[in-house]
């Protein structure tokens, strides 16, 4: 025990020891904050897309409107819908009347606002996005790994000293 005191020590102690632990754990940091960040991403914006592969809208006789695939409360993706971007370019918005919206202006999204997937970008949402939901597992998972990296990174310059 009086081992891992006096390395301890050594890391508060020492300037370069202290410069080298803050770099370690602000990668560690980043890449936890990352994990984050993609975790959310996916499961906000893939539960968007998966809902109309799994209704099967891949044409304007089949395009749903957000009630129809349970999407009403996605403020996020509907947000961006409404505006020109990468999703507009994505899914295919059609206006009240039955008329396509031109994906490079913006648009106000209403109940009667229908959506599909063309067949063409179909397989790229499919496989951008996946058939499932993300896991917890997974960023649980990334986080405990990250830990235990900069865990033994730590241990690696203390016992380099």
């Amino acid at each position: 025990m009086s081992n891992f005191l006096e390395k301890l020590d050594i890391i508060s102690s020492d300037p370069e020891v202290i410069k080298a632990m803050l770099f370690i754990w602000s990668i560690i940091l980043g890449v936890i904050i990352a994990l984050f960040v993609s975790f959310y991403h996916r499961k906000v914006t893939g539960s968007f897309f998966r809902a109309f592969i799994k209704a099967g809208a891949i044409d304007a006789e089949s395009a749903k409107t957000l009630a129809e695939v349970s999407q009403t409360e996605n403020d996020t993706v509907i947000s961006k819908l409404e505006r020109p971007g990468v999703y507009r370019n994505t899914i295919t918005v059609i206006n009240p009347d039955g008329t396509e919206a031109d994906p490079h202006s913006a648009i106000k999204i209403t109940e009667e606002t229908k959506f599909y997937i063309s067949e063409e970008k179909f397989t790229q949402v499919r496989d951008q996005w996946g058939e499932n939901n993300e896991s917890l597992l997974v960023l649980i998972g990334g986080i405990v790994g990250m830990v235990i990296l900069g865990i033994l990174l730590t241990i690696i310059v203390i016992s380099g000293i």
